[in-house]
């Protein structure tokens, strides 16, 4: 982690006039499939779909990208410190410092994983008069990935929010019956199951999908902070847009995925 997190301290310098400008991205370190850190190496879908468009403009600019706990990388774009940071769904509201975003790099399904004796729809009924115990829900730290129909539940003290670092954790932590449901994209989480399922002393047959809570598309989002040091931000985002367009016009995007979704 430490050489991954290195870069952080030397992101973006000036650069003459007939240097190549280095932009850096940070991207989750905790997401899998999309994007993770695994023995000191970022990988991921995003990842490798990134840095696959990045070699179509590298005569203009040279991409780096570091991997980063969701939090803190949401901070250092906060801050203007660096220019972009992967995959965020768009939250303009909400994350009023990050724009533009990038065009979507694919399309993220979220959804609920609970025990199978929970039924997270009762939670949503106004008009039941039962009552309910409070239900622990757990998400990955940094996300926004909850429905009107469980913000209004969590405002009403129906469901109690746990944020934990990883997807990893948070299953372990439902397996553990230490949350009630886990919210997340679903490839990544059936993903992190079959890594964890290899584990004879793990169990998840009491665990099951409850409720699709949302689609998102999943951007590159840029800092809308003022800082001098990215005077090239509209042509480089042009240049990774198209890039971008061009690389999901083949089949190296698909066999991008594949490769993860067979891993």
């Amino acid at each position: 982690m430490i050489l991954v997190l290195s870069i952080l301290f030397c992101y973006n310098t000036k650069v003459g006039a007939n240097e190549i400008p280095v932009v850096t991205i940070l991207a989750d370190d905790s997401y899998p499939p999309y994007s993770y850190v695994e023995n000191n190496e970022l990988k991921g879908i995003y990842v490798d779909i990134v840095r696959a468009a990045a070699k179509l403009f590298n005569k203009n600019y040279q991409v780096k990208l570091a991997g980063a706990p969701w939090k803190r990388a949401l901070m250092e774009v906060k801050k203007g410190r660096v220019l972009g940071i992967l995959p965020p769904y768009k939250h303009i509201a909400e994350r009023d410092y990050i724009w533009p975003y990038s065009l979507a790099i694919m399309s993220e399904t979220v959804v609920a994983y609970c025990h199978n004796d929970i039924n997270i729809i009762e939670y949503f009924s106004s008009a039941s008069k039962q009552v309910l115990p409070i239900l622990n829900i757990g998400i990955n730290s940094g996300y926004m990935i909850f429905s009107e129909e469980i913000k209004v539940a969590i405002a009403d003290k129906k469901m109690l929010v746990w944020e934990n670092k990883s997807t990893n954790a948070n299953i372990l932590k439902l397996q553990s019956q230490r949350i009630d449901c886990y919210l997340n994209d679903r490839l990544s989480i059936q993903y992190e199951l079959l890594r964890l399922n290899k584990a004879p002393e793990l169990n998840f047959d009491d665990i099951s999908e409850s409720l699709i809570v949302m689609s998102q598309t999943a951007h590159i989002g840029y800092s809308d902070s003022a800082n001098d040091d990215f005077p090239f931000k509209s042509d480089f985002i042009q240049h990774m847009d198209s890039a971008l367009t061009q690389i999901k016009a083949t089949k190296q995007y698909d066999k991008i995925i594949a490769k993860y979704l067979t891993h």
